[in-house]
Parts: C-alpha cells; sequence; structure tokens
C-alpha cells in the first residue's frame, strides 16, 4: 500500500483539474525564490489561488558609510513584466520580502535604540515600494517586537499609501521565547502589521538523526500560544515544500521534490501518525521527510479549523497538484 502511494506521487504529481480555482478561504502567502526559476512559474500556473506573491529579491545591509546607514540589494532582480502577469484583481498581490542580512549585535542594538535609523530605512524602502509599484512589503528581522519605532513606522508609512506590511516571525520552539513573543505581543502587533508569516519548518534540522518537518502539534501550539479570536487570520502558518534528507555522516540537506521522482518509485513511504508527515529510506540509507498531498491536506484543514492562513516556502520546490487543494 506504501508502496503504491509512492508510485501515485511520480505518476499524478504534474496533473492538475482546476489551477485557478481557490479552494482554502484564508488567505495564501506564495514564497518566490529567484535561484529556483520555478517558483516563478508556478505563480503565473495557478494564478488565483495566492492572495500574495512574495519574491524575496532583496536583503538590507548595515552600510560601511556612516551617512547612508543602510544599503538595500537585490533590486536587479525586480521583474515588472513578470509582476504585471502575476497580479489578478484580487489576488497576486506583488510584497517582495526584505531580510536583514549580515547584522552583528550591535548594528541589531543601535537600531533598536535610534528612531533617525528606522526613519532612514523606513524612506529607503518605501523608495523601492514606490518606484516598482508593489502592494507592500514583507519584513524579515528576527523578531519585530525589539524594533517598535521601525515597526511602527515602517506601518504607517505603508498604510498611508495603501500598501500593506507583513512581518516573518521566528516559530516557537521553548518557554523562553513567550518573554519576547506571546499573545499579548502578538496582539499589540496586530495592530499595525496587517499579517504575519511565521516559520512553522525546519523542526528537526537541527538533528543529524532527523525528523519531522513541521508536526502538527507545534503547528497548532504556536496558533494557540499566538492568536486570539479576533486576530487568527493575520497568523499565515508556515508550510515547508521541499524535503529533508538526514544522514548522520553529513549535515540535513533540503531536497527539491522534482529532483527525488527519478528514485521515489518503488519506494516504501512510512506515515508518522504523531507528526502526520510521510518519510521513507532512500538507497544510500538516508532517512527523507516530505511533504505529499496528504500532509498538506491534513495542514490546510487545520488552518482551516484555526481560522489562520498559509505561507508556503516555497512554491519552487513543491508538487504541481498540492496547489490544487488551496
Amino acid at each position: 500500500m506504501q508502496t503504491r502511494q509512492a508510485e501515485s506521487i511520480v505518476r499524478l504529481h504534474d496533473q492538475v483539474k482546476e489551477p485557478h480555482v481557490k479552494n482554502f478561504g484564508g488567505d495564501t502567502l506564495a514564497y518566490v525564490t529567484p535561484w529556483n526559476n520555478r517558483g516563478y512559474d508556478v505563480v503565473k500556473e495557478f494564478k488565483g489561488k495566492f492572495d500574495y506573491v512574495s519574491p524575496v529579491w532583496y536583503y538590507v545591509e548595515r552600510s560601511n558609510d556612516p551617512d547612508e546607514m543602510f544599503t538595500i540589494v537585490g533590486e536587479h532582480d525586480v521583474d515588472k513584466q513578470w509582476m504585471d502577469q502575476v497580479r489578478g484583481p484580487d489576488t497576486g498581490k506583488i510584497v517582495p520580502r526584505f531580510q536583514f542580512r549580515n547584522w552583528d549585535f550591535n548594528a541589531y542594538q543601535s537600531f533598536a535604540s535610534n528612531p533617525e535609523e528606522a526613519n532612514k530605512l523606513v524612506e529607503l524602502l518605501m523608495d523601492q515600494v514606490k518606484k516598482h509599484g508593489f502592494d507592500g512589503i514583507v519584513i524579515e528581522c528576527g523578531y519585530p517586537t525589539f524594533f517598535p519605532v521601525f515597526i511602527n513606522t515602517m506601518a504607517a508609512a505603508l498604510h498611508n499609501d495603501n500598501k500593506e506590511f507583513i512581518a516573518v516571525l521566528p516559530p516557537l520552539r521553548s518557554p523562553e521565547q513567550s518573554k519576547i513573543l506571546n499573545r499579548d505581543i502578538f496582539a499589540s502587533m496586530a495592530q499595525v502589521v496587517d499579517r504575519f508569516s511565521i516559520m512553522t519548518y525546519d523542526y528537526s534540522s537541527h538533528s543529524p538523526h532527523g525528523g519531522p518537518s513541521a508536526p502538527v502539534d507545534w503547528i497548532m501550539d504556536n496558533i494557540e500560544q499566538l492568536t486570539n479570536d479576533d486576530n487568527a487570520h493575520q497568523l499565515l502558518i508556515g508550510i515547508n515544500l521541499y524535503a529533508m534528507s538526514y544522514q548522520e555522516t553529513r549535515m540535513p540537506e533540503a531536497k527539491i521534490l522534482s529532483s527525488l521522482l527519478d528514485t521515489l518509485d518503488g519506494k516504501e513511504l512510512e506515515w508518522d501518525e504523531e507528526s502526520e508527515e510521510h518519510w521513507y529510506q532512500d538507497d544510500d540509507g538516508s532517512k527523507v521527510w516530505m511533504p505529499t498531498r496528504k500532509s498538506i491536506k491534513k495542514r490546510v484543514h487545520l488552518a482551516e479549523d484555526y481560522e489562520v492562513g498559509l505561507s508556503l516556502w516555497e512554491v519552487g520546490q513543491g508538487l504541481d497538484y498540492f496547489y490544487e487543494l488551496l
């Protein structure tokens, strides 16, 4: 039975009946990466499925010039023609990700305590939004709660221009994190931030022994510890569309699902009841944990039950028939 399931993935992964009909009731954000061009095509082929599309084009770096403060890297990746093809009347809002990169502790500390720096960065980001006609932005800056001046100023500038603000959140893994991210803090941020993309994946990637990428009980814990009935719809739970390969003799390795199709046929897929994920033993002895239609369907239903949204990392790595569920 498990072998037959692996064979059906190989046989059916590219068969889709309704590529443009949105089935999921909540918001869906699709990340797209410049280093995996398949994602650019997926959001066009499944136009209408994704409320937000976030190309990870930009990095925010500290400038060596004290007068400049920041350098915005990645503008060369902006593709206006593609943006026009992706946008729909109510879906496909383009919200590129801006990720803080190569910041040390002193840089974060300075940014948190210096309103002048916050205002300067808001100015630079708004320049990009206006120049390229983005519908908003996604900010990845660690814990956004550390930077209230920046978050509030950024939100005001975007909303003033009728744009949307999405913040990336690290997932909750330990009780200690509740001091800096909890239900009250989330509710406070939700007053100014439109949506939150929480990275509920890579649960086991720190361990060479491996394990599930996104156990359902862990996802549920994150939802329950952060949201209330009024703001649950603002949380977009992360779903990984890549597999993870584990072997004790090497570092854990992420795998694009299309790269597994040639070797998947004939394998015995095992269903882990606790995490609600599939895994199999590869020919080289490695253990591969992978998303499947069954595991994604479970998470879509979970999102519907909690009335939260979805964020997909990232759509170029998944299989086409996954998107039929959305």
